[in-house]
């Protein structure tokens, strides 16, 4: 589970929160808070979502479940969060982050353990973009029993 309490400033907070937002199942309400209108959402071997709007309709069309066949049984998330640092240059923060990401079915068992190292840019106070490197052969792993 994500600690905000781990964050060493406010844009790792900051950082962290679109994370916890995940767990607590409210995202959309965060990238809306949180983000700039121009977020953009990588993920490795997957296209990158590029605006909140792009984003929300990802979202309203079943999200990465339709990309990732495994997650379409997923119930809840939760992340370990490794290691976190940030740098400020330039009115830009770029955090990273690593992580084991969690995606859970009902039965609890974790359909897919990606570990990743996400790469966060913060500028005015909102979060920019979002990019998650991980090796995608967790999309096709079998599912880890509770």
């Amino acid at each position: 589970m994500i600690d905000l309490d781990r964050a060493a400033n406010d844009k790792e907070r900051l950082a962290l929160s679109l994370f916890k937002a995940m767990e607590e199942g409210d995202l959309a309400d965060k990238i809306e808070a949180l983000c700039a209108d121009g977020f953009a959402w990588a993920n490795s071997g997957l296209p990158t979502l590029e605006g909140k709007a792009s984003v929300f309709a990802h979202m309203a069309a079943g999200g990465f479940a339709n990309d990732i066949p495994i997650l379409k049984g997923m119930t809840s998330f939760s992340a370990d969060l490794l290691h976190i640092a940030s740098s400020t240059a330039g009115g830009r923060t770029v955090v990273f982050t690593e992580r084991i990401d969690h995606h859970w079915d009902a039965a609890g068992r974790d359909l897919m353990t990606p570990h990743i190292c996400g790469v966060i840019e913060i500028e005015d106070g909102k979060i920019q973009a979002l990019r998650d490197f991980y090796d995608t052969c967790c999309y096709e792993q079998d599912p880890v029993e509770p």
